[in-house]
């Protein structure tokens, strides 16, 4: 365990953490083994760092229906927790979350100090949360969970694109403001959270783009200076807003993609005192290596046969990325036959420029296989094929996009039948 800051006499010490993602699977490959062992690393910080609260912003889950073993490790972190220590949970939908499902055992989490906001509550003073509690709050946690279209604004027939996304904006911001409002009447300091994209933040390939209403990111400037501090969720990558300390990203707990396999993970701690809120950044143990090994067909056999996979608990997993490939090139071949005596698994080869094969045990690589990536950006796709639309001016491509965005606002409400 990192060295721990010692708890300021009187502080309330909250922990932010995001983007668990259970569930999840990389290149058909469970992590089941690493979340099982972060959860078992957060219950011991918890304990050893006099831990008060901790806050989830948004994707305990990666799916609206997650597997069996995602919910057991889930219900088994919550009720340890209560167990050792009663610290509370505070926990926001993400957009990978069901609303529904987080919310539906909502009354028994409350017995163990869990309080779940899976969808926005309309009155703004039921989305604040006074802890430890309203007849002796120390921190106020403002409560918005991934927000939704429906949320946000009510769709006029004729609007175009741009209108579109000027009223998604004003309605965020309307949001987190009249939240702040009534979280003043607590008299404390306040955390405000949130599972959104914050423009000009760095992303990792392992993130599903977002669109609010068709709008891709909002200015840091929509949360209120009354927020000492804002949890937010979505991005994988630990990070703050430019300029803005206050505003981060805890970032995911572990590497959910190659891409992030040289990020340093981490949690915040967060002392809070009636003068202000004091930030700790805690680094997440590695206990899984992933590595992007980027070689040349020259080198590939050598090192991939010399690399070493020293790191993590649990046996290394890496990408081998042949910068110089040709199409024809037998590269997967090659890497399996390299890679036999090595203690480590190989998930992925490409070459460089392009998405790469999935697995071992697949055929030799082709351009089109990038098309692949398209299935994750739908609004790229729709994009080129109204632009190729010889019979459509730019204002009904406008009226398209819009028609589109309120489509994938509607697509992406999985509690909705």
């Amino acid at each position: 365990m990192a060295a721990i800051p010692a708890k300021p006499t009187s502080a309330y010490r909250v922990i932010h953490t995001a983007d668990w993602h259970l569930g999840k699977l990389l290149n058909d490959q469970s992590r089941d083994q690493e979340h099982e062992r972060f959860l078992s690393w957060l219950l011991e910080l918890a304990d050893e760092a006099a831990v008060d609260a901790i806050i989830v912003a948004g994707d305990i889950f990666d799916s609206a229906n997650p597997p069996q073993s995602a919910l057991s490790r889930y219900y088994d972190f919550v009720s340890e927790l209560n167990r050792r220590s009663g610290c509370a949970l505070v926990i926001i939908g993400g957009n990978h979350d069901s609303a529904s499902l987080l919310e539906a055992p909502k009354q028994l989490l409350h017995a163990f100090n869990v309080h779940v906001a899976g969808a926005l509550h309309e009155e703004p003073s039921s989305r604040v949360l006074p802890l430890p509690s309203a007849e002796n709050p120390r921190l106020a946690v403002a409560l918005l969970p991934f927000l939704r279209d429906r949320d946000l604004r009510t769709a006029k027939a004729g609007q175009s694109m741009d209108e579109v996304l000027i009223e998604v904006a004003e309605g965020i911001k309307r949001r987190y403001e009249e939240t702040a409002i009534a979280g003043a009447a607590f008299g404390c300091p306040m955390i405000a959270t949130g599972h959104l994209t914050v423009s000009g933040m760095k992303p990792s390939d392992s993130e599903r783009q977002v669109r609010i209403g068709g709008l891709e990111s909002v200015e840091s400037a929509i949360f209120p200076s009354t927020f000492g501090y804002v949890a937010l969720g979505h991005l994988h990558r630990p990070q703050e807003a430019r300029g803005n300390a206050g505003i981060r990203y805890a970032g995911s707990p572990i590497a959910l993609s190659f891409s992030e396999a040289a990020d340093t993970k981490e949690i915040r701690l967060l002392d809070i005192n009636t003068d202000g809120i004091t930030q700790h950044a805690v680094p997440v143990p590695v206990f899984r290596r992933l590595v992007q090994l980027r070689t040349s067909r020259k080198d590939l056999q050598a090192d991939v046969a010399g690399f070493d996979p020293r790191g993590g608990e649990l046996r290394t997993w890496v990408e081998v990325i042949v910068e110089d490939a040709a199409p024809g090139d037998d590269i997967v071949e090659l890497v399996r036959s390299a890679a036999e005596s090595g203690d480590f698994e190989v998930l992925k080869v490409c070459r460089g420029g392009t998405t790469g094969l999935t697995g071992m045990a697949a055929g030799d690589l082709r351009d089109d296989e990038a098309i692949d990536s398209l299935l994750y950006d739908p609004d790229r796709v729709f994009g080129h094929l109204l632009g190729e639309h010889p019979l459509l001016d730019e204002e009904e491509i406008k009226q398209l996009k819009a028609a589109f965005a309120e489509l994938r606002a509607i697509n992406d409400q999985p509690d909705q039948t």
